[in-house]
């Protein structure tokens, strides 16, 4: 079968790309590398260069004729989204509409959708968070992320084409962008490594559920392979603290790491922690990097980065 990925030369979307091609699919990755790289896309993936948000998604659907498409392409983050609420709309949710569109006109038979969990939850009632938590986001990138659920459900629901919502927690691992605002082990790996002091903003002591990146892309699989449609939690149910996760870093790099502390920032949430049971029980996946591990693999890819 022939899978489309969308953002696939970005950090996620090239894991998950990975993943596919890996269990025998034919792979297309759709990207406008605003952040991908082609360095990402592994050999035997076909690309294209383009924008989800422009009628040249239409052309590669019609040519293409796609089975499955994973949409990991999305603009992510979160205070530019506070700052220009329009740009990340058209991105979010007028780019996953162009995808979910262009899917039934095309007769696809599943769309996979990278949604987000803190995003959406908000400041929690209950630790770990199901999904049918409250939905509050706290910023447009959370409520663009809403949209598009409902799209997907809109779609599932009048036209039949199945969509499945995967609402991920703190993605981490190799090939994360460092110079966004997402991703703390990124952003602080790639300051130490290049002599820049990162900033703690708070006490450090807030709580977040950090997935390793190769379970999101299992993930993404899984709810192809077992036809499972609906919105699920990607998430280890486990939270960290962003202290732990720096003595972590520091175990790894094995070397003088010095930190700052900020004011916390104004809508940091103290403890965002989602569980992945009802996903478990649909497709018998579950998160298999444990923390430690996975820091280890993202602080050897990020100094054998710069080495290079």
């Amino acid at each position: 079968m022939k899978v489309a990925v969308t953002g696939g030369a970005g950090f996620i979307g090239s894991h998950v790309a990975d993943e596919f091609l890996a269990a025998g699919y034919e792979v297309v990755v759709l990207d406008n590398f605003s952040t991908g790289k082609r360095d990402n896309v592994s050999a035997g993936i076909r690309v294209y260069d383009v924008d989800i948000t422009t009628s040249a998604l239409d052309e590669v659907f019609d040519q293409e004729r796609f089975d499955i498409v994973s949409h990991q392409a999305a603009h992510m983050e979160l205070r530019v989204s506070v700052e220009k609420p329009v740009f990340d709309a058209e991105q979010n949710v007028l780019g996953s509409l162009r995808v979910l569109e262009a899917s039934r006109r095309t007769d696809v038979k599943q769309v996979v959708l990278a949604s987000t969990g803190g995003g959406l939850y908000g400041e929690q009632d209950v630790v770990p968070a199901p999904e049918s938590h409250p939905i509050r986001p706290t910023s447009p990138y959370g409520t663009a992320k809403r949209s598009m659920e409902l799209y997907a459900d809109y779609y599932r629901r009048v036209h039949g084409l199945m969509t499945t919502c995967l609402r991920y927690t703190n993605v981490y691992g190799p090939r994360q962008n460092p110079f966004g605002e997402a991703g703390v082990i990124a952003i602080f790996l790639e300051k130490w490594l290049t002599g820049t002091v990162p900033v703690v903003y708070g006490d450090g002591s807030q709580l977040r559920d950090y997935v390793h990146v190769g379970d999101v892309a299992k993930a993404n699989l899984a709810a192809v392979e077992t036809s499972t449609v609906g919105e699920y939690n990607i998430s280890t149910g486990r939270g960290t603290s962003l202290l732990t996760v720096i003595d972590i870093m520091r175990e790894h790099l094995q070397c003088d790491t010095p930190i700052s502390f900020g004011p916390a920032k104004v809508g940091d949430i103290s403890e965002s922690v989602a569980t992945s049971e009802a996903f478990q029980r649909a497709t018998s996946w579950r998160a298999e990097v444990p923390v430690e591990n996975g820091i280890a693999s993202t602080v050897e890819w990020f100094v054998s980065r710069h080495l290079a």
